[in-house]
């Protein structure tokens, strides 16, 4: 479901830019997660527990799995 993310976020260095798009996005906390999979997956981003963080802050605990 890549095609959420406008084309110009497309890219690993739009990490940023991506955190805030997928944190005004009005879904629960799991979906934002698995859109940054997708997205991570698509770019070759690393999907590390610092980049989930930063999308979730310390709602990471309710997404963990």
């Amino acid at each position: 479901m890549i095609e959420i993310f406008p084309p110009a976020l497309l890219a690993k260095e739009k990490e940023d830019e991506v955190i805030l798009f997928l944190q005004k996005l009005p879904v629960p906390d799991r979906k934002k997660k698995q859109a940054l999979v997708w997205w991570c997956q698509y770019t070759g981003a690393a999907l590390t527990e610092e980049l989930v963080r930063k999308l979730l802050g310390e709602r990471i605990e309710e997404v963990r799995g």
